[in-house]
């Protein structure tokens, strides 16, 4: 997929886009996706994504920003893999924010050579707050660009009610909204290495991007892929500040127990895909007590 950034102007391309933030790619994405890859291959354009690299509340409301569902580099490997060609990524400032819906429209013509713009039953788009497909229509008509009207997908799928889910703890229902398994990436950090003197040595995980959702604490069964080695592994993961081992409000953690696997990891970059939810974070009275619990919990992942 190419990407083409802020003001890298390319109108050598005819193309048909959406735009959208598209956090975490989810089924009702893809949904508008495949509509607009069947209409780009009837009007012989290429399948464009019009996205952001901040969330455009970080401009309008900071204090609402809410935790994404997927990084940037996330949500380009999805794009791409969803067959979109050019992925426009364009940065919410304050000009961006100001320009009206007839504005946008010119723009996207000018520079990036839109000529079809699919718009979804929600898409908005513009500071005069355009509300209406035929007001959309009639701009567009005006300053070139055709504007196509998507098919609703009708199951209630979105952004936020999949970041809702998550922090419920509902991480199968979430994994089907998405249509993939929700995932964490970081790099392997040196921990107090406590795990490993009762049996069950963990990976440390510092995720390196602050906007990422992280799940609420508790355990969960995760897949653990390496890159460095090209395979998967079933693990179980722990966020939250180990009651039982640590001190009283210790920092947050997050460390997973990789099964069927021995090997140096630290540096390495892990991602951990959320099978689902298993139980909640607890103290334990000793850590025999924690021991067991641990044994149960690895069963469990094997199954």
């Amino acid at each position: 997929m190419r990407l083409l950034r802020q003001n890298q102007v390319d109108i050598e391309v005819q193309r048909i886009a959406v735009v959208g933030t598209f956090d975490g790619v989810h089924r009702g994405h893809r949904f508008l996706l495949d509509f607009m890859k069947t209409e780009a291959l009837c009007r012989k354009l290429e399948p464009t994504v019009i996205t952001f690299e901040n969330h455009p509340l970080s401009i309008i409301h900071p204090q609402d920003v809410p935790p994404q569902l997927t990084t940037i580099d996330e949500r380009m490997e999805l794009l791409s893999s969803c067959g979109v060609e050019t992925c426009i990524l364009l940065e919410f400032d304050e000009n961006l924010r100001q320009l009206s819906a007839r504005q946008f429209l010119e723009m996207i013509s000018r520079d990036y050579g839109v000529k079809v713009l699919v718009v979804g039953f929600n898409t908005r788009f513009g500071r005069d707050c355009v509300d209406g497909f035929e007001q959309y229509e009639e701009m567009g008509r005006e300053v070139g660009v055709a504007i196509v009207k998507a098919p609703e997908f009708g199951s209630g799928i979105s952004s936020s009610a999949i970041r809702k889910l998550i922090l419920n703890k509902d991480i199968v229902s979430a994994n089907a909204a998405l249509g993939y398994s929700f995932s964490i990436e970081g790099v392997v950090t040196e921990g107090k290495q406590l795990g490993r003197t009762i049996g069950f040595p963990t990976a440390n995980i510092e995720i390196a991007d602050d906007k990422k959702l992280i799940p609420p604490f508790g355990v969960y069964i995760v897949e653990v892929y390496m890159s460095h080695l090209g395979k998967t592994y079933r693990g179980m993961l722990n966020i939250g500040r180990r009651p039982t081992v640590d001190v009283t409000n210790a920092p947050m953690s997050i460390e997973v127990h990789i099964l069927d696997y021995e090997g140096d990891l630290y540096g390495k970059t892990l991602r951990v895909e959320f099978v689902r939810f298993l139980r909640d974070e607890c103290r334990f009275a000793s850590i025999d007590d924690l021991v067991e619990q641990l044994s149960s919990d690895r069963e469990q992942a094997k199954m």
